[in-house]
């Protein structure tokens, strides 16, 4: 009679030849679901994954710092696109900056964030006149631009600590908004320009450039995809309103690419320019206006690239930022290439948060969000808008590992909440970050 050990013994042994067993068949059925050969002529995008924040080549290969140096150093002008809610795009901002700045003496640089009346400002915050915390005020953020400036803060540093010359490119927003009203007013709108008072036209640019072919489909699909406001006609029908429309794009341009060629002029420097990546891809906003002005300047193109189809017909170099969401329960989420879908992942959860209350960690997969599958941002506004009209929570399916868990975030609409998780993480779109 074998003793209680060897029964154990054999127990376990014969348990370990069923769990064998059962692990073989498992891996002989998986083995039979993959066994179609990989399509071998499907195009490959991207020759690697990229972390956020590590460049591309326009043919999707990585790029290496020393690679973009070398790329960047013949350029007389680099323009860095930017979506202006995006803080993967300002820390690239920043990066790009340093490593130009280890080129020569470094570049100037211009912000389309800044009004060209403020260029004063920038130039006493990099001699060191202006305290970091006082240059949003000094800068009248709030009014000029609004978006958060504590994301644009480090870029300005990046400013001071390599003393590089700076300017703002941009037309004042008030003035914009006084040409756009004379362009809609039926006595002025022949002359929209004229109609304005001498002060206002100083901020101009002298010479107005009109949309490439190119640049003025792209705008004509932007206006036709805007809904009209209550009463009125769409836009793309009224005449008015559509040159109103490409008038103000063509100044915000031309402006841009007028003063990025002075600054050049001024300082003998390469000049960075900063701004909205519609104003960037493709070379149609700011670098067909400088080639006007700047005939033969060499001009290099940086743009994010958010995981979808690479066209290098949009920029030379490509820094990966994906699409993020921030939300006010406490959570970051970011949208990842996968195939033909995107993967959902917590990039971040904010200490004390509704999110971390729930259990939603960092490095989570969100698969599903309400009756939505998470193949996108875009299913998290969905649920939003479902769990607030219907008053019902907002509950995310979410994959840590191996392991499927539910996580209920509770009602939206509750105070402090207010309708914020209902609003759709937005992608790039270009044209509402051009607008004053």
């Amino acid at each position: 009679m074998p003793s209680p050990t060897s029964s154990r013994a054999l127990a376990a042994a014969h348990s370990r030849g069923r769990g064998a067993a059962l692990f073989a068949a498992l891996l002989l059925i998986l083995l039979t679901a993959c066994a179609r050969p990989a399509p071998m002529n499907e195009p490959m995008a991207v020759s690697f994954l990229p972390a956020p924040g590590e460049m591309l080549t326009d043919a999707g290969d990585r790029l290496t710092p020393e690679a973009f140096m070398a790329k960047s150093r013949d350029a007389a002008y680099v323009l860095i696109g930017e979506s202006h809610g995006n803080a993967c795009d300002h820390e690239a901002e920043r990066r790009v900056l340093t490593l130009l700045s280890h080129q020569g003496k470094g570049p100037a640089v211009g912000f389309e964030m800044v009004p060209a009346k403020n260029s004063t400002v920038l130039q006493d915050f990099v001699a060191g006149n202006i305290r970091p915390e006082d240059l949003e005020a000094r800068l009248d953020w709030g009014k000029t631009w609004g978006h958060p400036f504590g994301r644009y803060l480090p870029v300005f540093l990046a400013l001071r600590e390599w003393k590089l010359p700076a300017a703002g490119l941009n037309v004042p927003p008030d003035v914009i908004r006084r040409l756009s009203a004379a362009a809609m007013n039926n006595a002025t709108s022949d002359d929209p320009v004229g109609s304005l008072s001498a002060e206002d036209r100083q901020w101009l640019p002298k010479q107005i450039i009109e949309p490439a072919p190119e640049q003025l489909a792209f705008l004509n699909e932007v206006m036709s995809s805007h809904p009209p406001a209550k009463g009125k006609a769409r836009s793309m029908d009224d005449p008015r309103q559509r040159e109103r429309f490409l008038l103000i794009q063509s100044v915000w341009d031309s402006a841009m690419a007028e003063r990025a060629v002075a600054l050049r002029a001024s300082t003998g420097r390469q000049v960075a320019v900063l701004a909205g990546t519609a104003h960037v891809e493709g070379g149609l906003g700011i670098a067909r206006r400088i080639k006007v002005l700047d005939p033969g300047a060499s001009i290099l193109l940086v743009s994010p690239w958010r995981g979808d189809d690479l066209d290098p017909d949009d920029a030379q170099v490509r820094v990966y930022c994906p699409i993020s969401f921030e939300s006010r329960m406490g959570m970051v989420l970011e949208s990842r290439p996968n195939g033909e879908d995107s993967l959902v992942v917590v990039a971040e959860v904010r200490r004390g948060s509704r999110a971390e209350a729930a259990g939603l960690r960092p490095g989570d997969l969100v698969e599903r969000a309400g009756g939505y599958r998470m193949n996108s941002l875009n299913g998290l506004h969905l649920a939003g808008s479902d769990a607030f009209r219907e008053k019902k929570s907002l509950v995310l399916g979410i994959r840590r590992g191996a392991a499927c868990y539910t996580l209920d975030l509770g009602p939206l609409g509750q105070p402090g909440q207010q309708q914020s998780d209902q609003r759709q993480p937005k992608p790039d779109q270009p044209v509402p970050e051009q607008k004053p």
